[in-house]
């Protein structure tokens, strides 16, 4: 059963990523490359994918002791708008929820910064709820934020959002260890991985025009 689900995110994600090409000039990769590399050295294929207009998502989940998981996710694409007019809709973070069917739930406190977003998805045995600070993005720049609660508590991550040319590259890199959940470390994996490029394949999509 396990391995059939997995199958079928998998194809719906590789599906969903078929609606979504904008080819960049291959003059394009040196700045993408150099930009990302402080965060994760894309290979010589992601890169490429990435000029054809695909969102790449690397992810990778183990057990380095004995009821410890270590979860690493990075997700990178490029917007086809200028980042300040693809932040414009991409800052409401207060509508996720309307931007993808995997967010149940999603609020935003301005006063506070602080961002909660409740995830179900079909590979998940229990809904996700996760609370973190983070400002409203409306420019280019690196943005770190911390989970401070929920199942991933203390994940650390950093958004980044870069104008290369008249596109805007978006990215997202998290890093996260604590108690083994519940999860089997390839469900885990798969998770993250096919949420991650979906959420970004969808929140560029919505916030094309």
């Amino acid at each position: 059963m396990k391995a059939l689900l997995i199958s079928i995110i998998i194809l719906f994600s590789t599906f969903a990523s078929a609606q979504l090409k904008m080819a960049l000039p291959t003059s394009f990769g040196i700045p993408i490359k150099e930009e990302l590399k402080t965060f994760f050295p894309v290979s010589s294929g992601q890169l490429e994918d990435m000029l054809k207009g695909d969102v790449i998502s690397e992810g990778d989940v183990v057990s380095p002791s004995e009821k410890e998981q270590k979860m690493m996710l990075f997700v990178s694409g490029v917007h086809p708008r200028n980042c300040t007019r693809a932040m414009r809709k991409l800052s409401l973070y207060e509508n996720y929820n309307q931007y993808m069917d995997f967010v149940k739930e999603s609020s935003y406190d301005d006063k506070t910064e602080r961002i909660r977003l409740v995830i179900n998805h079909t590979l998940l045995p229990f809904p996700m709820v996760v609370g973190f600070k983070i400002p409203r993005i409306k420019k280019e720049g690196h943005y770190p934020f911390l989970f401070e609660n929920g199942f991933l508590k203390d994940l650390k991550g950093t958004v980044i959002v870069k104008e290369v040319g008249k596109f805007c590259l978006l990215g997202l890199k998290t890093d996260w260890r604590g108690p083994e959940s519940k999860i089997p470390n390839v469900i885990f994996e798969t998770f993250v991985q096919t949420v991650g490029k979906l959420g970004l394949e969808h929140l560029i999509r919505v916030s094309m025009f």
